[in-house]
């Protein structure tokens, strides 16, 4: 059994021995969690968060924050009419609580000690660090009494392994934030999961805040944050394409839920010496022509189409087709108007 095929098993487990009691949304307490008090969901401490996720329930919100184990002291659960919503955090009492008529959440603590388990290994040791360094956790874990608590992804004493792709992460559901490092990389890169398709995006764009008009070295390191607006990263993309065989599924919608979705099989990203060309074998629908071996440009590669689309893509003779990352709302083929996009490897 691997490590985790293992967390599959040990999530699986802890569904019937902590969440067979259902919840209640003010109100409600059990063995694990107890509610402690209303807050603004778009006002937080960034510094507190461990994870942030799509969730089917509550249940599942409980049970992902009793996987991280000592690591995860509450969680903050959002609902709409479309999406739940959970934010796991580092402490137990939420900083920056404010009340609010619309964007109302509900913060639950964790009353129990956290029981450790050997197998769950993706977010916190239980091993105690054996070095003097005043920051002996890598890849973004942190150390709390002596035991580094890892990010969702990564694991071992040190935090010092992580997954290569949303795929590895089992045992969890929905969409939301995961770490990866795969061989290649040179530092953990927070990225976008759709946990139900194993997809991991390259890019998301969805409020519209983050500039995309950067240089080639700011497309090659990426830039962003995976809880919002994004870019991976070229050298990074290429890396994580080469895994395997991989589709990209580049997602477009508009502000009325209208979407479509372009599938390229075979996508795969080369490396620098190619300036992060890309390659692909077919697409699924016309209207959507991605320039075939075509070299990665920027505003300062001297290209033409960047510096009148204001941004970084994979241009072909002519500008007319547009890019992802061009102008908000986007236009690509023959779809305009879109707010929302995301380039995903599946």
């Amino acid at each position: 059994m691997t490590q985790f095929e293992g967390n599959r098993l040990i999530l699986f487990l802890a569904v019937f021995t902590h969440c067979f009691v259902s919840f209640g949304e003010e109100n409600v307490e059990n063995n694990d969690f107890s509610f402690l008090y209303k807050c603004d969901w778009n006002v937080y401490n960034t510094t507190q968060l461990l994870h942030e996720m799509q969730v089917k329930s509550r249940i599942q919100c409980a049970v992902i924050c009793l996987h991280y184990q000592t690591g995860c002291l509450g969680f903050e659960l959002y609902k709409t009419l479309s999406v739940t919503l959970c934010r796991f955090f580092r402490e137990d009492l939420r900083k920056k609580c404010v009340s609010t008529s619309t964007s109302t959440s509900f913060f639950y603590r964790r009353t129990t000690p956290a029981i450790t388990t050997p197998e769950v290994t993706t977010a916190i040791t239980t091993l105690e660090v054996t070095t003097t360094a005043s920051s002996p956790c890598e890849n973004g874990g942190t150390l709390i009494s002596g035991v580094c608590s890892c990010v969702f992804g990564c694991f071992g004493q040190y935090c010092q392994t992580c997954i290569n792709e949303c795929k590895d992460a089992t045992g969890v559901m929905g969409l939301g934030i995961a770490w990866i490092k795969p061989n290649g990389f040179d530092v953990a890169k927070k990225v976008w999961c759709n946990f139900d398709f194993d997809v991991t995006y390259l890019q998301v764009r969805e409020f519209g805040n983050v500039n995309f008009n950067r240089s080639y070295a700011e497309y090659e390191n990426g830039f962003g944050d995976a809880n919002g607006d994004y870019w991976l990263g070229n050298k990074y993309a290429h890396i994580v394409s080469n895994l395997r065989s991989f589709k990209a599924g580049f997602t477009l919608k508009n502000a009325m839920g209208s979407q479509t979705m372009v599938t390229y099989f075979n996508f795969v990203v080369l490396d620098s010496t190619s300036k992060y060309a890309v390659q692909y074998s077919s697409v699924n629908m016309i209207g959507y022509p991605l320039a075939n071996n075509q070299p990665f440009q920027a505003y300062d590669t001297v290209s033409a189409c960047a510096q009148t689309l204001g941004c970084g893509w994979w241009f072909g003779s002519t500008c007319s087709s547009g890019s992802p990352n061009g102008p908000y709302p986007v236009t690509y083929g023959i779809y305009s108007g879109a707010t929302t996009t995301r380039i995903g490897l599946f």
